[in-house]
């Protein structure tokens, strides 16, 4: 079984993002979308990382862990977009995250991260090799 298109995750967290004033006050109060949203976002650095090594260099997408395709990953792409690929996936890992006493990520923060994780799927998708 093959995992969603990056793409796709990303998709149905800006929807979870353009939606968020109507998900209703409970699921507001209970702040379970943020996360959601967060882990929707990670999971779309996440594949778009294990894609481009499974183009680039498939026993580094087969054994390596995540933080080993970050750190590998400033070898291969400009130092700029690894910095970003590495800062937010470590913010959206945070992020998703049960903290006792700090306040969920904000839907401000969470449309910049989204914006950001845009840009890094964009940047590492390989070009198909089809006619």
């Amino acid at each position: 079984m093959t995992a969603p298109d990056p793409r796709r995750y990303l998709e149905v967290a800006d929807n979870m993002l353009r939606g968020a004033g109507t998900l209703g006050a409970a699921a507001v109060a209970s702040g379970w979308w943020p996360k959601a949203c967060a882990c929707l976002i990670r999971l779309a650095v996440e594949g778009a990382i294990d894609g481009y090594w499974q183009h680039v260099s498939p026993p580094v997408a087969r054994y390596g862990n995540g933080r080993t395709k970050l750190l590998m990953l400033r070898r291969r792409v400009p130092r700029e977009l690894a910095r970003q690929a590495t800062y937010t996936w470590a913010t959206l890992s945070r992020a998703t995250h049960h903290h006792c006493y700090e306040t969920s990520i904000s839907a401000s923060e969470l449309r910049q991260l989204l914006e950001v994780a845009e840009a890094i799927v964009a940047a590492l998708a390989l070009p198909s090799s089809g006619p």
